[in-house]
This record gives C-alpha cells, structure tokens and sequence, in this order.
C-alpha cells in the first residue's frame, strides 16, 4: 500500500506502530572511522530467512494498525536483491500500510536502484548517511582503500526524490568544530539534518566542550534568523514531555520506547541493533543479550539518569553505554553534559523564534514549560561534576 508524506510523517511517530528490524548484511563497502559494528563479515541473509521471520511477525499485530520495517547494514544495498523481493512478498501479501525504513551510504544508490526508489518512494523513507560538506565527511566516512567517498554519492538524488530527506550526520572530536556550517549546509539542500554525537565514545571535554558551545551558538543564530528551517535533531525536543510522569515502567531508551524486533543476517533475535553480535562483536555476550526483554532495560539506582527529569528529553542508549563502559548503566559523563547545552540551545532558538515572529508565538504551557527547564538544569549544574565545563 502506498503511503502519502502525510501518513508517513503520521507513521513516523505513530504509538501503535509494530517495528521490525533485518540486517540484510553485515558487510560494508565503506570502512568508517568511527563505525560501532565491530564485527564485519560477509553474512548476508536470504530471502527464506526473511520471509520467515516477517511472516511470523506479521500475524502477530493484535494492537498494532501498521508495520515499520527496517532494512539495517552493513550497507543494505549490498544485498538489493533482498531488498526487491521482500518489497514484492510485503505488497502481495499484506494490506494495511507497511512502511520501509532504510539507512543508506548512498555510494550504491545510482542507476537502477535510482529508479526503482523513485518508483517507491511514498513506501519507502531512505536515510542518507551524509557528515557535512566533502572535507568533513570525507575525513571519517572511507573507502576500503582508504579514499573519501563523498563523490561517490548522489546528493542531489536524496534532496529531490524525498521533501525533507533525512540525513544522519556523526558529529565527532574531528568534525565537531564545523558542526554549524555542515549542519546549515544540509539543511540548505532541503533536507532534514539528523545530527547526532559520535556513538559509544568518551569525549575529550576540555577540547570539545569550548568548539560545541560556540557551534550551537551558530546554530541558534542561523534558526533564529529562519524561522522556515527544521531545527536539527541536536536541538529538537518534545518539550512538554518535560511535565510527564517518570514512571517505573518507563524506558529511556529511543529504540527500547519505540518496540522493536531486531535480527541479525542469520535471523538470530536481539532487543536492538545495538545487542547483536555483529555490534558487539562477542557471541556469548550478544547471546545473553539476546536474552533480555523490554522489562530488563529499567533505569536502575545508581545510574546517573535515574531520577533525572531530562530523561524524556536526553538521547542516550543503552547498547551505547555498553560499548563504551561494559555496564548499560554507565555512561559517559560528557554527553550528559551536552545533552543539557544542545537542550538549552533548543529553548533559545523557541524563545527568540516566539519574540521575532507573530506566528511563533508560544503558549503560556509551553513558555512556563521552557522556565522549568532551564531553571532544573540550572539547578543540576550546582550538583553537577560537570558545573565547571558550564562555567567556562
């Protein structure tokens, strides 16, 4: 069933979506510096394999109106034949709307596969895998022989098959210090900048927290100035989910909140992409994650968000802690530290955006809202560790 941009945007953060992940390939044409799939090998996973699993999932949708299916990488084009035949199984067998998601380095898309996305386009939401203009990108996002691969992507295919293409952009200590410029780049191609900080990373504060601080400062400028433009995704929050209730059954984490069934290239379960083994790159480590159910993933004591009322509004991930500490409780003090500065970034961006412009005028919920939550980051900064980094 085709689905219109409306009923795709509607989808995209619908409650009552059931959302199936496949890793169609743990290989990857691309050998990125800082990618977190630490175990590469040319697995690829077959049709059979996919039917099985989709089919047992999708008679299983008592609660659910609609499906989301992620075809995840490696590089998913790798294995494009998979790709058609799956899109031929779902359209011939299913008929309540089914939306496919895909995460792109965009060196594969050309030619044939150009058009057979343009063919697809309402059905499908392609994600581009893009860091920024060519110096940036191409200092992390390489070839296997070690060359730059942002000329071998079709910028302008995304840009103008898709309104709002979204773009992933890594945000890491290498690239961090044009983060502004790549960001406003992006979004000037009319595409929506989904920029986010390198993954399971321990980041070097004193180097980057001064290089952030300015950046988002651009940012606020630039959105401030063009009311038209889609915030980036650094600093885009549900803002009034700051006045929700944080219960005992809540999950922090984006993918542990928004349900997911995820399998690796040999069809083998894992709660997120981020607890499979072609991630954590150990099998009986990823076995016994393998193991674990949304209940498993509760904020405990004596992790530093528990109690924190910013937990609905932070983006922190539990197979990334993980990684980085060992523990999906411990994570790195750095980005709690700059989960709160792109945070206020966002308010000021409303703020300005609401005095300069008659159509932006806020609700008085919402601006008691925004004083709420600089006034409690104000207040974490006296407890803080990281006041001093606030400071300078």
């Amino acid at each position: 069933m085709d689905l219109n941009l409306e009923e795709r945007k509607r989808m995209r953060y619908l409650p009552n979506h059931k959302k199936i992940m496949l890793i169609l390939t743990e290989n990857c044409n691309l050998r990125c510096k800082y990618c977190y799939e630490l175990n590469k090998k040319r697995n690829d996973m077959g049709f059979a394999k996919a039917k099985e699993i989709l089919s047992k999932s999708l008679a299983q949708m008592k609660g659910y109106d609609t499906a989301v299916i992620e075809l995840h990488g490696g590089e998913p084009f790798l294995n494009f034949e998979l790709i058609k035949q799956i899109d031929t199984f779902i359209a011939q067998t299913y008929t309540f709307p089914v939306l496919f998601r895909t995460t792109t380095n965009g060196t594969r898309i050309h030619g044939d596969i150009q058009e057979w996305l343009k063919e697809r386009k309402d059905r499908y939401e392609v994600m581009l895998s893009l860091d920024g203009k060519r110096k940036d990108h191409d200092l992390n996002r390489l070839t296997a022989n070690g060359k730059g691969s942002f000329n071998l992507i079709d910028i302008d295919f995304f840009a103008s098959t898709w309104k709002y293409c979204p773009v992933s952009m890594t945000v890491n200590e290498d690239t961090i210090e044009n983060m502004a410029e790549n960001t406003i780049w992006i979004q000037e191609k009319g595409m929506e900048c989904l920029n986010a900080f390198q993954w399971a990373t321990d980041w070097d504060t004193e180097k980057t927290y001064p290089l952030l601080k300015r950046e988002l400062k651009k940012l606020v400028d630039y959105y401030s100035e063009h009311p038209e433009m889609h915030v980036c995704l650094l600093m885009n929050y549900q803002l009034l989910d700051f006045n929700l209730e944080i219960t005992e059954d809540y999950r922090y984490c984006v993918e542990i909140d928004d349900p997911i069934e995820c399998y690796d290239a040999k069809g083998r379960y894992a709660p997120c992409h981020g607890f499979t083994e072609f991630t954590v790159g150990n099998q009986e480590i990823s076995r016994k994650l393998s193991e674990m159910s949304i209940k498993d993933f509760a904020l405990e004591p004596r992790n530093m968000c528990y109690g924190c009322k910013l937990v609905r509004l932070c983006r922190i991930c539990f197979a990334a802690n993980y990684m980085l500490t060992g523990d999906m409780q411990k994570q790195s003090k750095a980005i709690c530290l700059y989960n709160q500065l792109c945070i206020l970034a966002g308010l000021q961006v409303e703020l300005n955006r609401s005095k300069r412009y008659t159509n932006r005028r806020l609700s008085k919920e919402y601006l008691d809202t925004i004083i709420k939550v600089q006034r409690y980051i104000d207040e974490r900064r006296e407890l803080d560790i990281t006041h001093d980094y606030f400071a300078k």
